[in-house]
């Protein structure tokens, strides 16, 4: 009769304080489960047994023990079936195969059925408890990793929740500024419009501060028209992207512009298609190219140039004037909103043009920047990002 092997003692580690690990031994083989048990128990570990597969299963159902350790060969339902079986069960539960089938065609069934690892016979008992101990640290990590995971979509949902509440209460802020602030200007204006009927009676003063009322008014309506332009920018929930011709766009533009700047030389080189939402960049052309004009317009031939160039990295499109320029270290305050540099008696303007173009290209995943200097001009830059995918022209 062969002796039982010597299972040495094991020095627990310093949470062994705490609960000890429940371990499911599944094993058909009475001697063979004593001899697992006792090294358990010795290396710290809490033991329960089942004599086969079902009764490995029921076992499980009945204490949900943190980690299993389980034969391959056994009557009836044998280790691969009760392993595929449990992990049916518990998808994140350790599984350990015991088995003298040490041949690549065996580890792969064991794996294939939801194994964690295997180990074979006979036992190395210090390796044992070492591989269970393994286990449960990464079983541990794993679900703790898992908690952090559902925690997070928690706090996404919740955020997610709270941004749609806000942009909500903008949604309303904004109609509230519509509607609330154009009422009384549209009754200034009616009510100017009334004196300025009977003109006759008035003195030359008393004509020049009802202009003046009227063109704060205008000035005001303005102002209010770009910060709902702003907002819409600032809150939209996506882009409507689709291939769109940037040289189209600065045509229209300059169509638009044109009138008003009769003695302007424009400038258009070719430019390229680019994956964005039309409508926006139709508004940073828009804005960029009559902030070129509006101040190159006392210079004594203004001269405007669009086009585009390929840095190392990245399509960048310009707009350049011959204008009043700006002081560099002014540049990036620039794009703030209601941030003049010029006089409104010299340029006119509500100061909220950039402010909208930095967040038309930034939401499109590109970022826009200004080189300039007092009295030499102004050059506008912006890219589009990798994903506006910027073709190049065709000339």
């Amino acid at each position: 009769m062969n002796a039982a092997p010597v299972i040495p003692q094991s020095i627990l580690p310093g949470d062994a304080a705490a609960r000890k690990p429940l371990v499911l031994v599944v094993e058909d083989e009475r001697t063979q489960r004593m001899i697992l048990r006792a090294a358990l128990e010795r290396d710290g570990f809490e033991v329960e047994e089942a004599v086969d597969g079902l009764d490995g299963l029921r076992a499980y159902d009945s204490i949900r023990p943190d980690i299993v350790l389980m034969d391959v060969r056994m009557p009836g339902m044998d280790g691969f079936a009760a392993c595929a079986a449990l992990r049916r069960r518990a998808e994140r539960l350790p599984i350990l195969m015991l088995t003298i089938l040490n041949d690549i065609e065996s580890i792969n069934r064991a794996y294939e059925a939801g194994a964690t690892d295997f180990i074979t016979k006979p036992v190395a008992w210090p390796v044992l408890g070492h591989r269970l101990r393994y286990m449960l640290r990464a079983s541990k990590a794993f679900n703790e990793l898992a908690r952090s995971e559902i925690e997070l979509l928690r706090r996404v949902a919740e955020r997610t929740s709270e941004l749609n509440a806000a942009n909500a209460e903008l949604e309303a802020f904004s109609y509230s500024v519509s509607h609330d602030l154009r009422a009384p200007l549209r009754a200034v204006r009616g009510f100017t419009a009334m004196l300025q009927s009977g003109r006759q009676a008035l003195n030359a003063g008393e004509h020049e501060l009802l202009d003046n009322i009227l063109s704060h008014t205008k000035r005001m309506s303005a102002m209010i028209d770009d910060l709902l332009r702003l907002s819409r920018v600032s809150r939209g929930n996506g882009l409507s992207r689709e291939i769109a011709d940037l040289g189209s766009l600065v045509a229209q533009t300059v169509s638009d512009l044109r009138a008003d700047y009769p003695r302007a030389a424009i400038k258009v080189s070719p430019l390229p298609s680019a994956n964005c939402d039309a409508g926006l960049m139709q508004q940073v052309f828009d804005n960029l190219i009559e902030n070129a004009l509006k101040y190159s317009a006392k210079k004594e031939t203004p001269e405007i140039e669009i086009g585009m160039y390929q840095s190392r990295t990245e399509s960048v499109v310009f707009v350049r004037d011959n204008g009043i320029g700006f002081d560099p270290a002014q540049a990036q305050a620039l794009f703030g909103v209601f941030r003049r540099f010029h006089a409104e008696s010299d340029f006119p303007g509500t100061g909220v043009g950039l402010a909208i173009v930095k967040r038309i290209i930034e939401r499109h995943g590109g970022r826009v920047w200004a080189q300039s200097a007092p009295g030499a001009g102004a050059t506008f830059f912006f890219t589009l990002g990798d994903a506006a995918q910027i073709a190049k022209p065709v000339d």
